[in-house]
């Protein structure tokens, strides 16, 4: 009984494994479609375009860890905003995600130099990976920063408006989670079917 109880395991198991790679394959669909339906801007000279970071993010979501296999049991895992790998270039796209209040400009290191006679200390760049001259800094919008850009440009909106200021997050990674909830039962249903007839013919 034993061994015929391995027999049915492993054979579930292998069918869980081709459902869980077809739900992979999926969720990658799924999530790039709302990707570059949501994801989009139209001021081209925003450094924060998540055209820069399509193929940085697709990487990171197909090498995603998805199933764990250990013995005889079988996990599946799907990419949520607390799992999945948001660091370097990504935070980009984490933050834009999860939503941005107020409104903010994009200034680089030397127009806050010009700006404020000082060279920018303790804000965290928008993208640490590009070369230094090209860091981006997000400042608030605020009554200081518009009579600096007034004051040292001649002029307002010289300053790139953050794209996603005002922003509610974006279900970026939620559609993958509703794929699974409403298709994991049946799935599951299928293996062991699948499996139940594979298993009858070797006893």
């Amino acid at each position: 009984m034993k061994k015929e109880t391995k027999t049915f395991e492993k054979l579930l198991k292998k069918e869980l494994y081709e459902k869980f790679t077809d739900a992979k394959k999926g969720i990658i669909d799924i999530v790039m479609r709302e990707y570059d339906s949501s994801l989009t801007i139209n001021d081209r000279k925003s450094k924060s375009n998540p055209e820069f970071y399509r193929d940085d993010f697709v990487e990171r979501l197909e090498n995603f860890n998805y199933i764990e296999e250990g013995g005889d049991t079988i996990k599946f895992t799907v990419p949520t905003m607390e799992n999945f790998d948001f660091s370097g270039r990504l935070k980009v796209i984490e933050q834009i995600m999860e939503g941005t209040v107020g409104v903010y400009v994009e200034v680089n290191a030397e127009d806050y130099e010009k700006m404020f006679g000082k060279k920018v200390l303790s804000r965290e760049p928008l993208d640490t990976s590009v070369p230094k001259r090209d860091l981006i800094y997000l400042m608030r919008y605020n009554t200081a920063v518009r009579n600096a850009e007034l004051a040292t440009f001649g002029k307002r909106n010289y300053l790139v408006k953050y794209p996603f200021s005002n922003t509610t997050s974006i279900p970026g990674l939620e559609g993958a989670e509703s794929f699974i909830d409403e298709n994991m039962n049946n799935w599951v249903k299928e293996a062991i079917n699948k499996a139940t007839k594979k298993f009858k013919t070797t006893v």
